[in-house]
C-alpha cells in the first residue's frame, strides 16, 4: 500500500503536477560534484596560501595591521554592542543548539536523519579543525589594549569565522536540498548563509580580536568543510537508497 503522507511518494506525485522534484531526492550530477570540488580545492588553496603567509609574512597579512587599525579608529559604543552580540549569536554553543533544534525540525518533516544532520556535523568538525590549527600556530592576537571583548586561545584561524562558515553554508545547502523546490529560493538560502557567516567574521574584526587573515582564513577553512560535509552526505543517502524508495519509482 502506498502511503500519501510518506515524503518521497507525496514528491512523486507533485512532481507528476508539475512541481519541482526537491534535490536531496536525487543523487549530485556530475556537474555538481565537479563544481563542489573545484570549489573546496580553491578553498584549501587559499587557506594554505595565507597560512604560508602567517608563516613568512607578506601576502594578506601584510595588510592586517592597517586593517586592524581601520577598524578600531571606525567603530562605535553601538557598533560594538552588535558585534558582541553577532559574536555571541554566532559562536559555538549558540549554533550547537541551532544546529540541533534545525536537525531535529529537517528530520520531523521526513528528511533522512543523516542529511539532516549536516549542518551539526559540519559545525563540530570545523570546530575541531580550527582548534587543533590554533594550537599548531600559536599565533599572537592583536594587542589586549584594542580588545573589546575576552578572548582565549591563539588567533589563526579565527574559530568563530570557522564556525559560522561551517555552520551557515552547511544549513543553507542542506534547506537549499531538503526544502526549496526553485532555484530561486535555493540561492536565497545560501545567500543568506553566506551574509551570516560574513557578518560574524566582520564582528571579530570591529571587536578587535582578530587580524584580517585570521577571519579570512577561517571563512575559506569552514566553507570547504560544509560543502565537503553536505555533499558527501548528500550523496551516500540518494546512492544507498533502496529502489522502492527512489522518486523515479513512486511516480
Amino acid at each position: 500500500m502506498i502511503d500519501p503522507q510518506h515524503p518521497v511518494r507525496r514528491r512523486g506525485a507533485d512532481a507528476g503536477q508539475g512541481v519541482p522534484p526537491l534535490s536531496a531526492d536525487l543523487a549530485p550530477s556530475r556537474r555538481v560534484l565537479i563544481v563542489i570540488v573545484a570549489l573546496v580545492a580553491a578553498d584549501v588553496v587559499w587557506f594554505a596560501l595565507i597560512a604560508e603567509d602567517v608563516l613568512e609574512g607578506g601576502g594578506l597579512v601584510s595588510h592586517d595591521q592597517s586593517v586592524l587599525t581601520w577598524f578600531v579608529d571606525h567603530r562605535t559604543d553601538w557598533l560594538v554592542s552588535a558585534a558582541r552580540f553577532v559574536s555571541t549569536v554566532g559562536g559555538f554553543v549558540s549554533l550547537l543548539i541551532v544546529a540541533a533544534v534545525g536537525g531535529l525540525w529537517l528530520w520531523r518533516r521526513r528528511v533522512h536523519v543523516v542529511l539532516a544532520a549536516a549542518p551539526l556535523v559540519s559545525l563540530v568538525l570545523g570546530s575541531l579543525a580550527s582548534t587543533v590549527t590554533k594550537a599548531w600556530f600559536g599565533r599572537d592576537r592583536p594587542p589586549v589594549s584594542v580588545h573589546a571583548t575576552t578572548v582565549t586561545l591563539a588567533a589563526f584561524p579565527s574559530g568563530h569565522a570557522t564556525d559560522a562558515a561551517a555552520f551557515f553554508l552547511a544549513a543553507s545547502l542542506t534547506l537549499s536540498l531538503t526544502v526549496a523546490r526553485r532555484r530561486s529560493t535555493q540561492l536565497v538560502f545560501i545567500g543568506a548563509g553566506l551574509v551570516l557567516a560574513v557578518l560574524v567574521g566582520v564582528s571579530r574584526l570591529v571587536l578587535a580580536v582578530h587580524w584580517l587573515s585570521d577571519v579570512v582564513a577561517g571563512w575559506a577553512l569552514g566553507s570547504a568543510i560544509a560543502m565537503t560535509v553536505v555533499v558527501a552526505l548528500w550523496y551516500a543517502v540518494t546512492r544507498t537508497k533502496e529502489p522502492a524508495d527512489r522518486p523515479d519509482r513512486a511516480a
